[in-house]
């Protein structure tokens, strides 16, 4: 099919091949030079029919624009007419007060009366506010304590992770607390109080984590079983008590003077036979309360 611009170009090729005037070089750069125009001329087109879809935008905006402001419009007679009732009615009110002075006085009184109440009901409802907002603050920080504890417990967890599955070193979660417990056989020959070899590699390996984390309070608490100190350790041991805060306390010495804890954040605790985590009536049960709790509080800010 033959466009218009064929026919153009045909046109000047013929002219320019009868006049014999202009050269090969300049018919090519003259096609050249027609192809370029044509192609501005695409482009403007594509650019015409982008501005036509834009005003079409633009209109269909205004259009919107015109439906929302008789929207607003229509609303804001509504509400003057609303005024308008609510000023008729203040003004029969007025109406009547004056003609009823006396019952004018007794609702000014009553009026009074009221918005007392009212201001009394208002600070309630501050005050009730500010315990809201103060409850509100203390949820925050606990639930940012609770956040950082568990974040704790999976630290002590990764790092402890080879000791678990044996049951030498476990960690958990108590309330807020997060605790590392060891069993005394890793840490204490039967109804001694010196904490043996295998038993300090994994408290250095404790005291190099606690340097992490210096804002909160530490407990070393000692545990045992059920069973009665012996008659060849009763001179020693009078009870149980005796033996599990010696432990603790022992546990609690390293920690500060080898581990280099702070003794000012750390405490120790005798908790004897009365804090068993298993049944004492069987073997393994005796052996899980035979056990060193190090208790790691909370954040203190």
């Amino acid at each position: 099919m033959i466009t218009p611009n064929k026919v153009k170009t045909l046109a000047l090729t013929s002219m320019l091949a009868l006049s014999g005037c202009v050269g090969v070089d300049d018919y090519e750069k003259k096609v050249s030079e027609a192809s370029g125009l044509r192609k501005d001329l695409d482009i403007s087109r594509t650019r015409i029919a982008s501005l036509r879809r834009t005003i079409d935008d633009i209109k269909k905006q205004i259009g919107d624009s015109r439906l929302e402001n008789e929207e607003l419009a229509q609303s804001l007679t509504m509400s003057r007419r609303h005024g308008q009732k609510l000023e008729s009615r203040l003004a029969d009110t007025r109406t009547r007060l004056s003609f009823q002075n006396q019952e004018g006085k007794a609702a000014q009184k009553e009026s009074s009366v009221l918005k007392s109440a009212l201001e009394k009901s208002r600070g309630r409802e501050q005050t009730f506010e500010k315990s809201l907002a103060g409850l509100r603050q203390k949820l925050d920080r606990f639930e940012d304590r609770l956040r950082l504890q568990e974040q704790l417990k999976k630290d002590l967890a990764a790092q402890f992770s080879k000791e678990s599955p044996s049951g030498i070193v476990t960690i958990s979660r108590r309330g807020e607390n997060v605790v590392i417990t060891l069993s005394s056989a890793i840490l204490f020959s039967s109804g001694s109080a010196r904490i043996r070899p295998s038993g300090k590699k994994h408290l250095k390996k404790i005291s190099r984590i606690f340097q992490r984390y210096l804002n909160r309070e530490i407990q070393v608490q000692g545990h045992t079983d059920n069973i009665p100190i012996s008659d060849r350790l009763i001179e020693r041991w009078e009870s149980n008590w005796e033996l599990s805060s010696s432990r603790a306390t022992r546990i609690l010495r390293f920690l500060v003077e080898v581990g280099n804890i702070n003794p000012k954040r750390i405490s120790a605790a005798a908790m004897g036979e009365f804090r068993p985590i298993a049944n004492n009536s069987t073997k393994g049960g005796k052996k899980k309360n035979r056990r060193i709790d190090i208790v790691l509080f909370p954040p203190s800010s």
